[in-house]
């Protein structure tokens, strides 16, 4: 980890906004079991974008962290920093933005084509159920990898633990995923292929499946 120490030691971080729409910016340069952490935004909702060189890979990158979940942007990945660097101070900005503030602009046709994001859900997904909270909407759903996009969040804002609602548009089709604990479960009660016969299911068994989650916590 010297190394990598020694090799961002002069890194410019002035440059950097220190907020980007409502994510504020920390600047860290620290090292942990991790790698090597150079800054981060955060908002009030624990949305998290940082960068970082990943010692488990052995490469500069981006982590994303929800409260849910967490994953790689790959799009920044760098074996050297001033390539790196570079690819930052001129992408930064737009990849936070893009991805998780407006990613409504990089819908695909598919997921258009679904009529989730002009989906009038608010009944359906109410913005909280018991002690979970909305967080995620159909119309600013996050993009992940192999075609999925998660279109609605129930998190507890003191544990990891609540549902992820997906839409793969490779496969199109509707499932959801259980943390408990940031342990996952699979549920197949809100499996669906259709958006009516995913507004049945959810009627039907999301309530009941947070309420069984937050009886098991």
């Amino acid at each position: 980890m010297e190394k990598i120490i020694e090799a961002c030691k002069d890194l410019d971080f002035s440059w950097l906004p220190p907020t980007i729409a409502d994510f504020t910016l920390t600047v860290e340069r620290t090292a942990d079991d991790a790698g090597y952490h150079l800054f981060s935004y955060e908002n009030d909702k624990g949305w998290r974008w940082e960068a970082l060189y990943d010692k488990e890979v052995e490469d500069y990158t981006v982590h994303v962290r929800m409260p849910l979940f967490e994953f790689t942007d790959i799009s920044f990945v760098r074996e050297e920093v001033t390539s790196y660097w570079d690819g930052m101070k001129a992408r930064c900005v737009e990849g936070l933005t893009s991805l998780l503030i407006t990613p409504e602009k990089g819908f695909t046709y598919a997921y258009k084509n679904k009529q989730l994001p002009i989906w009038k859900y608010e009944d359906i997904l109410p913005p909280r159920i018991g002690e979970f909270v909305r967080d995620i909407t159909p119309d600013k759903a996050i993009r992940m990898i192999n075609g999925s996009y998660i279109i609605c969040e129930y998190c507890r804002p003191d544990d990891r633990s609540g549902l992820l609602l997906f839409y793969n548009v490779l496969r199109d089709e509707f499932f959801a995923e259980l943390r408990r604990h940031n342990f996952p479960e699979i549920s197949h009660r809100l499996d669906a292929k259709t958006l009516p016969k995913l507004e049945q299911v959810l009627s039907e068994h999301l309530e009941d499946i947070l309420t069984d989650l937050a009886g098991r916590l």
